[in-house]
């Protein structure tokens, strides 16, 4: 255990357990409040407990018994060149509101750091900061990695029922039986560059198993190939976004032309005016006469990242060119 002493105020921190569990979701409640972002028990445990690639190092800070901070950092696996590359995403973080400002964010952050050295022989941590704690990350040494490049597309397709019309794709998605798949299925990413470690493990668990934030799925075959489209619908002001999370070629070569071809087909079908995914290469003019592409990449979120203890592997991961994303490594969840 170690002691922090701040403001006359003395801290308890421990590695969280199980038995945490409601205490914790009570301090998200506190936190953030129930219907501005604090996660049910269920989505936790989904999220931090049964994650294929392992559980999440999560430290609690106590005042007395009483539970005033949180910091958690997701487990997670990318992939590069047959290699296994071991990370971390700093994502869920809790301050009591009667304990804001006494840095327990910043202490809680640095010794889970810390904990990491000690414990992973290699590996590094990502996140996506907003504007207000970007400072703080770097600050702490994290370091901007950049933008992936998010295009849109306009599908000139509108209908008020696209949420309703979205439950059959859903339903679909949970009843699809993933192990049944073609043994070689291909990823939407470029092979030679760093990309999740995908498995259908992984597509279980990101996909079908998650609770409160559905899912739907897409099958869409031609005489070149077949593909399958892991999707979600954004509410926009006006209209729902159509969001290509992941793409999987059952058959057939990856190719843009026709995985926009299936994304704008499911527009129609769904009735959302407007789909968005990431892009691994430069728009052509052709695309955008066609699909109406453009891209999006100021409105990304940008990527930062920290070296923990292999400074050849920061070598690695710090030029974003190094990277292939989908838009479902992006999300926050």
């Amino acid at each position: 255990m170690e002691h922090i002493a701040k403001k006359r105020i003395e801290y308890t921190v421990r590695v969280a357990n199980e038995q945490d569990l409601p205490a914790i979701i009570e301090l998200f409640e506190l936190s953030l409040g129930a219907e501005h972002g604090a996660p049910t028990e269920s989505f936790w445990r989904w999220k931090h407990i049964d994650n294929p690639f392992g559980v999440s190092p999560v430290l609690l800070a106590f005042d007395g018994d009483k539970l005033v901070g949180l910091r958690a950092f997701m487990r997670w696996q990318w992939q590069y060149q047959g290699r296994i590359l071991p990370a971390f995403r700093a994502v869920d973080t809790g301050t009591h509101p009667d304990y804001r400002g006494k840095g327990i964010f910043s202490r809680l952050t640095k010794q889970l750091v810390a904990e990491l050295k000690e414990s992973e022989p290699s590996c590094f941590i990502y996140n996506t900061p907003n504007d207000q704690s970007k400072p703080g990350y770097l600050k702490m040494g994290w370091q901007v990695l950049g933008k992936p490049n998010i295009i849109g597309s306009v599908a000139l397709r509108y209908s008020s029922k696209a949420r309703q019309r979205f439950d059959t794709y859903h339903q679909y998605l949970q009843q699809l039986d993933l192990n049944n798949l073609p043994a070689s299925y291909r990823v939407d990413v470029k092979q030679d560059r760093i990309h999740v470690n995908h498995s259908l493990a992984y597509y279980k668990w990101r996909y079908q198993s998650i609770p409160e934030l559905p899912y739907g799925a897409y099958r869409y075959e031609t005489k070149e190939g077949e593909v399958l489209l892991f999707f979600h619908l954004k509410f926009r002001k006006y209209f729902y976004e159509l969001r290509i999370s992941d793409a999987l070629w059952l058959s057939g070569n990856p190719k843009r032309q026709m995985l926009m071809s299936a994304s704008h087909r499911l527009a129609g079908h769904l009735g959302t005016p407007f789909i968005s995914l990431v892009s691994k290469d430069p728009i052509t003019y052709w695309e955008r006469v066609r699909y109406r592409m453009f891209s999006m990449k100021k409105f990304a979120p940008e990527l930062t990242i920290r070296e923990v203890n292999d400074k050849d592997l920061l070598a690695l991961v710090s030029d974003i060119n190094n990277w292939s994303f989908t838009m479902g490594d992006l999300e926050l969840f």
